[in-house]
């Protein structure tokens, strides 16, 4: 699935619901601009490297923001109540526009809630920046950085790669420049 089924998806709803939705695709989009259209559960979503952030569906009646395993309404307060319609679903009318500061708020929550739920019971670990972008990934061990890891820039390019065993530096370690070159190699 991709960002071509994401288009397709839209075909099927009258222009006004159309506009709507896709108001909010473009709000996501430029929120969360690594991030990978796809179609998930039927409905279109973002993910980012492989992580779920949220999803959108268009309704006969309305339309829904689904933001995630973790709903992110405590602490919105005001801004969410009114789109409340359950405990993991913001409704909104088919035909009206979804506030942007309010999806932008989301995605910051899920990037954290995100965060938060590594390292993984197998050991994976991921960070990504507020962009959504990659900030990090390996493995963990008993706590401790353990194999292959890697650490990105803000802008994704890959900042340097090395390994640990335990939580020690081993091996060939590499930063590299932001055009992808070896810019310094150290051995532990």
């Amino acid at each position: 699935m991709s960002t071509a089924d994401v288009t397709r998806y839209f075909k099927g709803f009258d222009a006004p619901q159309r506009s709507a939705l896709q108001t909010v695709r473009s709000v996501i989009v430029a929120a969360l601009p690594s991030g990978e259209e796809v179609i998930a559960w039927g409905m279109p979503s973002i993910r980012i490297s492989g992580v779920l952030v949220l999803s959108y569906a268009g309704f006969k009646n309305h339309n829904t923001i689904f933001p995630g395993v973790g709903a992110p309404f405590e602490g919105f307060g005001p801004d969410v109540e009114k789109y409340r319609a359950t405990k993991g679903a913001l409704k909104f009318a088919k035909d009206e526009t979804f506030p942007s500061s309010l999806i932008k708020k989301i995605i910051r929550y899920r990037i954290v809630e995100i965060n938060e739920s590594f390292p993984k019971k197998g050991g994976e670990f991921k960070e990504f920046y507020a962009s959504g972008r990659l900030k990090a990934e390996g493995t963990m061990k008993k706590g401790e950085l353990h194999g292959a890891w890697k650490w990105y820039r803000t802008d994704g390019s890959l900042m340097r790669s090395g390994n640990f065993k335990n939580g020690v530096k081993t091996g060939e370690w590499v930063t590299f420049t932001r055009e992808g070159n070896p810019h310094k190699v150290t051995q532990f």
